[in-house]
């Protein structure tokens, strides 16, 4: 409840600040979407999630599409209700989430302290090489975690 009320007075000072739009950068954040719209009056994306209807329109029924997380371990267990808090329904098969947790250097994470990109990359490139390997059926990524973009180049290549 204290956490909601703040979380509220937190949106109405951002949109006093005249905002465009309410964006979170977590995966977790998901868990707030519902409650965020009902007291937005902008537009609001509390995750990298809210892409995933876009993604999914975008390609076959059929095709995969690799959600790469901080943690998937964490993230799995949440997987329907985030991604039902974005309006549509989760075709189990479809989304794969799968965590950069193992990676060397990724603890940086869970610990608060600066992820070391030059020796993470290797790992996220690594372990998302072997994932399409693995799942040819996979089309699309979609870096759920805010420390992610910085390999995205790598990962395109």
């Amino acid at each position: 409840e204290e956490v909601e009320r703040r979380f509220a007075e937190a949106i109405k000072h951002l949109e006093g600040r005249g905002v465009s739009a309410i964006t979170g950068d977590c995966g977790f954040m998901m868990a707030f979407q519902v409650l965020a719209r009902k007291i937005a009056t902008k537009p609001v994306f509390m995750s990298a999630m809210v892409q995933c209807p876009v993604v999914a329109a975008a390609f076959e029924p059929a095709d995969h599409i690799l959600i790469l997380t901080a943690n998937g371990r964490s993230l799995k267990p949440q997987k329907d209700v985030l991604l039902n808090s974005c309006g549509f329904d989760v075709n189990e098969d479809r989304f794969l989430i799968k965590g950069c947790q193992d990676i060397p250097g990724f603890d940086a994470v869970a610990k608060g302290e600066k992820v070391p990109i030059e020796i993470v990359q290797p790992g996220v490139v690594k372990l998302t090489r072997q994932i399409l390997q693995e799942n040819p059926r996979i089309k699309a990524i979609l870096l759920e975690c805010s420390e992610l973009p910085p390999y995205a180049d790598a990962l395109r290549a």
